[in-house]
């Protein structure tokens, strides 16, 4: 079964794979905690990158009827819908990654694409507080410990 994802919700599960975080089922609903463990026990797992909803955000209780984001976070010290934060994101990753939304392959096949860009990854992908560093050191070791044992 192909797991739907935005691929910047499986840079930020490579990243907290890289320091060892492990997920709890969240306050919101939304299925981070089950989809990691299937991309962390299966790199073979067979992903279609999308910019909308995806198997994360399904279950959530701030996904709206029309399968848009209800949800906010800061930015530049005011609230932005994660909607559009997240669209615009996800399109410069796929455009940056030389993929088009609905592109399919393995996490695998993923890694090996970011492999020799992971500083531009982090340079578009380091979220509002996060730090660019934090952000790269835990995406070079998740990609260590998911991505060379295959190729």
């Amino acid at each position: 079964m192909i797991i739907v994802l935005r691929p910047h919700h499986l840079l930020d599960i490579l990243r907290d794979y890289g320091y060892g975080i492990r997920y709890e089922p969240h306050e919101y609903g939304h299925a981070l905690h089950i989809v990691a463990e299937e991309v962390w026990v299966d790199p073979d797992r067979e992903i279609e990158l999308v910019v909308k909803a995806d198997d994360i955000c399904r279950p959530c209780r701030m996904l709206r009827v029309d399968g848009s984001c209800g949800d906010t976070m800061q930015k530049d010290g005011r609230q932005v819908s994660k909607q559009a934060y997240n669209d615009a994101l996800d399109r410069r990753l796929l455009d940056y990654l030389g993929c088009e939304a609905g592109s399919r392959m393995t996490v695998n096949g993923f890694l090996i694409r970011i492999r020799e860009r992971l500083d531009g990854l982090t340079e578009i992908c380091t979220h509002p507080g996060e730090e660019k560093e934090y952000r790269k050191m835990g995406m070079v070791e998740g990609w260590k410990k998911l991505g060379p044992r295959r190729s």
